[in-house]
């Protein structure tokens, strides 16, 4: 038990510091290497979620049912943002590679785009209620907190998103600082040492 729970928060945590880095070198740079490098991070980066809520889920025994819930919410996460940026790195800046015009409401990072869409509800809606499913299946008072907490961030920024742009950025302190923290968390308690 402590060692799988260790591995997944020790995973979500360079998970989430892979992410930032590779956000911080393309906001830096500006490159098209760090461009797929970040959208390769935010695909890989929800594959280590599910993996990490799986094996929290299986060591706080969560219910069946919302573990089911969970697994496809985090499911769609991972579908989603998969076809998002595979598109972009595949598709979208190829065209463009290539000489051809792409609108904005086909690219990633533009508002409103198709895309940014499809990641939204990846993050956004998807990831909320993954975090909403855990918070109701779970018994650990601070998991709990965690979990809802996250949950009601990712779900406020998928909201927001309908209304301006900007709102949206309250789903990341959800998904990304939040998961941070509460792997953190999870590493130092001593169901994990």
């Amino acid at each position: 038990m402590k060692e799988n729970l260790k591995r997944a928060a020790i995973s979500g945590i360079i998970g989430e510091i892979a992410y930032f880095i590779s956000m911080m070198l393309f906001l830096i740079t500006h490159t098209n290497f760090a461009l797929t490098l970040w959208e390769s991070m935010t695909v890989i980066g929800a594959i280590v979620m599910l993996i990490a809520f799986l094996v929290i889920a299986d060591e706080f025994k969560i219910k069946p049912l919302l573990r089911r819930l969970m697994t496809i919410s985090l499911s769609g996460t991972v579908f989603l943002t998969s076809v998002a940026h595979f598109t972009s790195i595949g598709v979208i800046r190829k065209l463009e590679s290539q000489g051809t015009t792409v609108p904005d409401y086909f690219k990633i990072g533009a508002f409103p785009s198709i895309e940014m869409t499809i990641d939204y509800v990846a993050w956004g809606f998807f990831m909320g209620a993954a975090f909403i499913t855990l918070f109701l299946g779970i018994k650990d008072k601070a998991i709990r907190i965690f979990s809802v907490t996250c949950g009601i961030l990712c779900l406020c920024g998928f909201i927001g998103s309908f209304f301006s742009d900007s709102l949206w950025y309250i789903a990341p302190l959800g998904y990304g600082i939040g998961f941070l923290i509460m792997c953190i968390f999870i590493l130092k308690r001593k169901e994990a040492k």
